[in-house]
Protein backbone atom coordinates (compact mmCIF):
# COMPACT_ATOMS: atom_id res chain seq x y z
CA UNK A 1 0.00 0.00 0.00
CA UNK A 2 1.07 3.86 -1.03
CA UNK A 3 2.58 5.43 2.08
CA UNK A 4 2.65 9.50 1.58
CA UNK A 5 4.25 11.39 4.88
CA UNK A 6 4.68 14.99 5.30
CA UNK A 7 8.92 14.47 5.72
CA UNK A 8 8.25 13.52 1.70
CA UNK A 9 6.75 17.30 0.86
CA UNK A 10 9.14 19.71 -0.55
CA UNK A 11 8.97 23.43 0.60
CA UNK A 12 7.66 24.36 -2.34
CA UNK A 13 4.95 21.75 -2.19
CA UNK A 14 5.83 19.00 -4.56
CA UNK A 15 5.57 15.92 -3.46
CA UNK A 16 8.65 14.12 -3.68
CA UNK A 17 6.69 10.42 -2.73
CA UNK A 18 5.69 10.50 -6.53
CA UNK A 19 8.89 11.03 -8.51
CA UNK A 20 10.58 8.39 -9.87
CA UNK A 21 13.73 8.61 -7.36
CA UNK A 22 12.17 7.70 -4.48
CA UNK A 23 11.60 4.49 -5.57
CA UNK A 24 14.74 3.92 -7.76
CA UNK A 25 17.22 1.25 -6.84
CA UNK A 26 19.36 0.46 -3.49
CA UNK A 27 19.05 4.20 -2.05
CA UNK A 28 16.50 5.73 -3.33
CA UNK A 29 16.24 9.23 -3.00
CA UNK A 30 14.13 10.41 0.32
CA UNK A 31 13.06 13.70 -0.54
CA UNK A 32 13.97 17.17 -0.85
CA UNK A 33 14.26 17.13 3.28
CA UNK A 34 16.46 14.62 3.17
CA UNK A 35 20.31 13.91 2.59
CA UNK A 36 21.99 15.31 -0.07
CA UNK A 37 23.71 11.84 -1.26
CA UNK A 38 20.63 10.28 -2.08
CA UNK A 39 19.39 13.30 -4.24
CA UNK A 40 19.95 13.66 -8.09
CA UNK A 41 22.06 16.34 -9.00
CA UNK A 42 19.14 18.90 -9.99
CA UNK A 43 17.55 18.37 -6.12
CA UNK A 44 21.16 18.47 -4.34
CA UNK A 45 22.95 21.29 -6.32
CA UNK A 46 21.03 22.96 -8.92
CA UNK A 47 17.26 23.54 -7.03
CA UNK A 48 17.20 27.34 -5.82
CA UNK A 49 13.89 26.41 -3.16
CA UNK A 50 15.57 23.90 -1.30
CA UNK A 51 18.80 26.16 -0.59
CA UNK A 52 16.64 29.61 0.07
CA UNK A 53 18.76 31.33 1.99
CA UNK A 54 15.69 33.15 3.63
CA UNK A 55 13.16 30.36 3.94
CA UNK A 56 16.55 28.47 5.71
CA UNK A 57 17.22 32.01 8.08
CA UNK A 58 13.50 31.64 8.69
CA UNK A 59 12.75 28.94 9.52
CA UNK A 60 9.88 28.08 6.67
CA UNK A 61 9.26 24.67 6.64
CA UNK A 62 7.29 25.59 3.34
CA UNK A 63 7.80 28.33 0.85
CA UNK A 64 3.86 29.88 1.65
CA UNK A 65 5.27 31.02 4.97
CA UNK A 66 7.23 33.95 3.04
CA UNK A 67 6.06 37.24 2.56
CA UNK A 68 8.27 37.18 -0.76
CA UNK A 69 5.83 34.12 -1.92
CA UNK A 70 5.49 33.29 -4.85
CA UNK A 71 8.95 34.29 -5.79
CA UNK A 72 11.06 33.74 -9.06
CA UNK A 73 11.55 29.87 -8.54
CA UNK A 74 8.20 29.50 -9.16
CA UNK A 75 6.53 30.39 -12.35
CA UNK A 76 8.72 28.02 -14.26
CA UNK A 77 8.87 25.02 -11.75
CA UNK A 78 4.28 25.34 -12.05
CA UNK A 79 4.69 25.47 -15.64
CA UNK A 80 7.02 22.40 -15.63
CA UNK A 81 4.81 19.92 -13.46
CA UNK A 82 1.44 21.52 -15.08
CA UNK A 83 2.19 20.87 -18.72
CA UNK A 84 5.23 18.46 -19.25
CA UNK A 85 4.84 15.08 -17.15
CA UNK A 86 2.28 12.69 -17.79
CA UNK A 87 0.08 13.55 -14.82
CA UNK A 88 -0.37 16.96 -13.18
CA UNK A 89 0.85 18.41 -9.97
CA UNK A 90 0.88 22.02 -9.15
CA UNK A 91 2.33 23.70 -6.42
CA UNK A 92 0.23 26.00 -5.79
CA UNK A 93 -2.27 23.77 -5.14
CA UNK A 94 -0.91 21.90 -3.14
CA UNK A 95 0.76 24.53 -0.84
CA UNK A 96 -2.92 26.47 -0.92
CA UNK A 97 -4.31 23.02 0.56
CA UNK A 98 -1.44 22.73 3.17
CA UNK A 99 -2.12 25.74 4.46
CA UNK A 100 -6.02 25.80 4.21
CA UNK A 101 -6.53 22.43 5.06
CA UNK A 102 -3.64 21.27 7.07
CA UNK A 103 -1.21 18.69 6.12
CA UNK A 104 -3.45 15.28 7.05
CA UNK A 105 -5.58 16.50 4.46
CA UNK A 106 -3.19 17.21 2.38
CA UNK A 107 -1.83 14.00 2.77
CA UNK A 108 -5.11 12.06 1.78
CA UNK A 109 -5.41 13.72 -0.75
CA UNK A 110 -2.11 12.87 -2.15
CA UNK A 111 -3.10 9.20 -1.12
CA UNK A 112 -6.32 9.32 -3.09
CA UNK A 113 -4.74 11.08 -5.93
CA UNK A 114 -1.43 8.99 -6.68
CA UNK A 115 -2.91 5.63 -5.35
CA UNK A 116 -2.34 3.03 -8.37
CA UNK A 117 -5.88 1.23 -8.49
CA UNK A 118 -4.63 -1.52 -9.63
CA UNK A 119 -1.80 -2.81 -6.82
CA UNK A 120 -1.79 0.21 -4.66
CA UNK A 121 1.40 1.19 -5.10
CA UNK A 122 2.46 4.91 -5.80
CA UNK A 123 1.79 6.64 -9.51
CA UNK A 124 5.27 8.71 -10.96
CA UNK A 125 4.14 12.43 -11.71
CA UNK A 126 7.04 11.81 -14.22
CA UNK A 127 6.28 8.71 -15.97
CA UNK A 128 2.79 8.37 -15.13
CA UNK A 129 3.74 4.64 -14.42
CA UNK A 130 2.87 3.08 -11.12
CA UNK A 131 6.06 2.63 -9.29
CA UNK A 132 5.38 -1.30 -8.47
CA UNK A 133 3.36 -2.51 -11.17
CA UNK A 134 3.87 0.08 -13.95
CA UNK A 135 0.37 0.31 -14.93
CA UNK A 136 0.46 3.53 -17.19
CA UNK A 137 -1.86 6.52 -16.09
CA UNK A 138 -2.08 10.26 -17.72
CA UNK A 139 -0.56 10.72 -21.31
CA UNK A 140 2.00 7.97 -21.83
CA UNK A 141 3.93 10.03 -24.30
CA UNK A 142 5.24 13.03 -22.13
CA UNK A 143 6.89 10.56 -19.66
CA UNK A 144 10.33 11.23 -18.45
CA UNK A 145 12.68 8.76 -19.95
CA UNK A 146 15.36 8.20 -17.14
Amino acid sequence: MAEFREEMIAPCGLDCSVCLLAHWGENPCRGCMGPDEYKPAYCAEVCGIIRCEKRLENGYRFCCACPDYPCDAFPALEERYLTQYPLVESTAENLKCIKDEGMEAFLKKEEEKWTCKACGGIISVHTGQCTACHAQYGVAEKAVKF
